[in-house]
């Protein structure tokens, strides 16, 4: 992972006082300073005193949402760039001398993250440049909210758990053919064993890296991250060590190939991001994720994670970094917790479920009765400056909704089914539900989810929202068809067999090869001919021949014809690989923009349905970007 780069030190830094200096050590360092070896290091994040002004980011709130997190991410990466030039040149030293070690630089937030003997930790304190410095003590798998369930039940084969019932999910995809398709959700968890058969096509696949070339092909500042990074470890391999995170991602993604449905989205792609290996983790571990997600491409960041108050977590930081991901349009989704508590506390609900803007889940078991370990608000920020809001009482309620928690069956390990319980398995619920309302209408921000989401979830315990349930249990199939009444989804067309078109790719875009990157149409009628459409002009809601056109100004590839399903039947396969089409291979007539890097393509199949009332068939529309 490549540090920020270093600019010219044009300023002298001014210093504190002793008094300043112990006022900027928080987390309890100042006491774990006092009774450290001067040789020992420490970990601690270091807040930079400048910011990004948040009237900058609310003035980028109002672009598209593309542009939005172009421009936020610009924002966030000039001010770190600017600030942290000097302080990162003093550590670069110090690491010379073997007083520090591990500089990690943050941009989500303007934090440095680095292990600093005390002496140097103190020098950082003294510095004007600097707001305050943070212990960042390593926690163990206690942040992770989950325990075995209760009442562990038998994998049932070949039908969706109860939680997937409870919220209609699969009603969403039966009756809408809406399966979260085009959606990637960056899973912050303890990784992925990437062999489940339930969750190997799932995968999201850094479209522009080369496995395994030692090359950071992307130019991102990781090399051969082909499905996410490892924080801990700094390193690619992404593989679960523990299973909570294989099981959390299952209950995003998990298709059923193993026989049990347990995704609610489960055409959605996971991007493994792993905070925490075989021994311990703090803080940055988790930002680093976020800050990954949001810079590769995450259209919701999930977590099934958090520090309790009483662990004196940096709460602002945790603030900061969940809104400046909310304000580059990612949707941000973290447990409340598995505290339980009396709902007077303003300290059960964790951080960052904490967070006023964050979406925070709570759990029920699969007949919407309340879990009783899942923590209750409400939560007050009124004693941590620089927000002093929420003051108790009331306080701010939370959670905001709930999701089936209690004997929730998903991914184990690498294989089968295992039943675990929290508002960890409650939270991914919610994730992919979200993912199906994106791939209702990609515009949705934060705030336009969590409105949904509540105004159609099912009302539990006391009228209206409460701290207990939140607004209630969500309803995925009531929340997809209010995003549909936005008019923003190209569906497909149902083919004359009753069942929707799937249109996926795999494989690598790219400008250079002339091979790889295959687009293909499944559930088409047996031996008939197809077309993909495709256009750099972006997407369209156009009717066509008894269903949407998904692609503005289009051009057409070659026609292709399946030679893999049955005459008669919707077994059938379309598929052209676009590398080949843009090289000329196919023959046809391809756009040079298919060659241009950095170009986003939008394609649709069309094909031949001689049983449907207008003889044709459309998928919904499939975008991709091409690589170098």
């Amino acid at each position: 992972m490549k540090t920020l780069a270093l600019l010219p030190l044009l300023t002298i830094v001014p210093f504190a006082s002793a008094q300043e200096v112990n006022e900027k050590l928080e987390g309890s360092l100042g006491q774990v300073i006092s009774t450290t070896a001067r040789s020992e290091m420490l970990p601690v994040t270091i807040v930079m005193a400048d910011q990004v002004d948040k009237a900058e980011l609310d003035a980028a709130a109002i672009l598209p949402k593309a542009d939005r997190r172009a421009q936020v991410v610009t924002l966030l990466k000039e001010t770190a760039n600017a600030s942290q030039a000097s302080l990162l040149e003093y550590l670069d030293g110090q690491v010379e001398q073997g007083q520090a070690s591990g500089i990690r630089p943050l941009w989500i937030h303007n934090v440095i993250g680095v292990k600093a003997t005390p002496e140097v930790i103190l020098e950082i304190a003294d510095r004007g440049d600097v707001s305050y410095v943070h212990h960042d003590a390593p926690r163990g798998k206690e942040v992770l909210v989950s325990t075995p369930a209760p009442t562990p039940a038998p994998a049932a084969t070949n039908n969706p758990t109860c939680g997937l019932n409870l919220i209609k999910a699969p009603d969403v995809w039966n009756t809408l053919g809406i399966t979260g398709s085009g959606v990637v959700v960056g899973v912050i968890d303890t990784g992925l064993c990437l062999t489940h058969p339930d969750i190997v096509n799932q995968l999201w696949v850094n479209p522009c890296e080369i496995a395994g070339n030692g090359i950071d092909d992307d130019g991102n500042g990781f090399v051969d991250d082909i499905h996410g990074w490892s924080f801990e470890g700094n390193t690619p391999d992404v593989n679960d060590a523990w299973g909570h995170g294989s099981h959390v991602a299952g209950t995003v993604a998990g298709d059923g190939t193993a026989g049990t449905s347990t995704g609610v989205a489960p055409d959605s792609r996971v991007m493994v991001l792993k905070f925490i290996n075989d021994i311990s983790t703090g803080q940055q571990s988790v930002w680093d994720c976020m800050q990954y997600g949001v810079d590769n491409g995450a259209d919701i960041l999930t977590a099934s994670l958090g520090w309790s108050h009483s662990w004196g977590p940096d709460r602002a930081t945790w603030r900061a970094v969940c809104d400046n991901s909310i304000a580059a349009g990612v949707i941000v989704l973290y447990a409340a917790g598995n505290e339980g508590g009396s709902a007077q506390s303003v300290d059960d609900v964790r951080t960052p479920g904490d967070v006023p803007d964050v979406i925070t889940i709570g759990a029920v078991d699969c007949s919407d009765i309340g879990a009783g370990f899942s923590s209750r608000g409400p939560v007050s920020w009124e004693f941590v400056p620089p927000y002093n809001d929420h003051p108790f009482p009331p306080g701010l309620v939370k959670p905001d909704v709930c999701a089936e928690g209690v004997a929730t069956e998903s991914l184990n390990f690498c294989n089968g089914y295992v039943a675990f319980a929290g508002t960890s398995m409650a939270t991914p619920h919610v994730a992919g539900a979200v993912a199906l309302m994106l791939q209702a209408d990609p515009s949705l921000d934060q705030f336009a989810v969590k409105s949904i989401l509540e105004s159609t979830a099912v009302d539990l315990g006391k009228s209206g929202k409460d701290n207990r349930y939140g607004s209630g249990r969500i309803d995925a199939l009531l929340a997809v068809n209010s995003v549909l009444s936005n008019g923003a989804f190209c569906p497909p067309k149902l083919n004359s067999c009753g069942t929707f078109p799937v249109i996926e790719a795999f494989g690598q875009p790219s400008a250079t090869s002339g091979s790889g990157y295959v687009i293909q149409a499944s559930n088409a009628p047996g031996q008939q001919i197809g077309l993909l459409v495709y256009g750099d002009q972006g997407q369209s809601i156009t009717p066509i021949l008894g269903g949407y056109l998904c692609v503005a100004q289009f051009n057409r590839a070659v026609p292709v014809v399946d030679g893999v399903g049955s005459s008669g039947s919707c077994n059938g396969v379309l598929s052209i690989d676009m590398n080949s089409f843009a090289a000329g291979a196919l023959g046809g007539n391809p756009q040079s923009f298919l060659s241009i890097p950095g170009t986003t393509i939008h394609t649709q199949f069309w094909a031949r349905d001689p049983m449907n009332s207008f003889g044709a068939l459309l998928t919904a529309g499939h975008s991709y970007t091409v690589c170098p």
